[in-house]
């Protein structure tokens, strides 16, 4: 059963409209009609979550078209949603950007004209940090020639971590990947946040995440091999040439 199935009938139990949707999850009535019409694979995390939490369902529930809906009057929160909720505003908006950014790279892109606008996400960073994720508040930024042609996003680098390759402000262009060669510069979900590091993993699979800025030696992230840790990468950053690399 397809998500806009799943809503129709969760709309009918409780006798309620599409409008009345729109108005008691705060989502644009305008979004909701675009689930019947647009389709509804590339809903934001946050709409998605908004509905789910309305009717009581979880995430899978409503979302997974293979995963049937409880019985009326038998909805249940997720066993994790407690968990999530317990989280600070911070937490939060980390985990949906984690999430977000797994299924944009697990999500083919559908053969389509170039846009003519890349996405610039503003979210303000810390030293040597960025966040591309879904959702977050972006502005438009032309693709002209001076963009690559291969760059899915941009986001501004705050700090001087990756001096003097990639300096305070400066803007950036990402193309989505999920794999990157020793010495590629990518945007990080590592040890809590978004980052901008030199990527390198040694012979037994411990990964570096490098400050290009060696004065920055305190911000570098080391992952062992055996912490279990996952490293998400959510792109590399297109650069005019290969940095120099670190040595461990």
């Amino acid at each position: 059963m397809e998500l806009t199935e799943k809503l129709d009938r969760l709309m009918a139990e409780r006798g309620i409209s599409r409008g009345r949707l729109a108005s008691d999850t705060g989502i644009p009535y305008n979004t909701i009609v675009g689930f019947y019409t647009k389709g509804y694979k590339n809903a934001k995390l946050s709409n998605v979550r908004r509905l789910a939490d309305y009717f009581g369902v979880s995430l899978d529930a409503l979302c997974n078209d293979d995963a049937p809906l409880p019985a009326a009057g038998s909805a249940r929160a997720e066993p994790r949603q407690d968990r999530y909720d317990a989280l600070s505003e911070k937490g939060r908006r980390l985990i949906d950007a984690l999430i977000d950014g797994i299924a944009e790279l697990e999500t083919p892109e559908p053969a389509a004209r170039p846009p003519v606008f890349i996405r610039e996400y503003v979210t303000p960073a810390a030293a040597g940090y960025a966040s591309p994720a879904e959702g977050e508040d972006y502005v438009l930024v032309p693709r002209d020639e001076t963009v690559p042609k291969t760059a899915d996003f941009a986001v501004r680098i705050a700090g001087d971590s990756m001096e003097p390759y990639i300096r305070d402000g400066e803007r950036v262009y990402v193309a989505r990947m999920a794999e990157l060669n020793d010495g590629d510069v990518g945007i990080f979900f590592a040890d809590g946040d978004m980052k901008c590091k030199q990527y390198m993993e040694d012979s037994e699979g411990n990964i570096y995440l490098f400050s290009a800025n060696r004065a920055r030696r305190d911000a570098d992230v080391f992952v062992p091999a055996s912490s279990g840790v996952t490293v998400c990468c959510f792109g590399k950053v297109l650069l005019d040439k290969r940095l120099p690399r670190p040595t461990l």
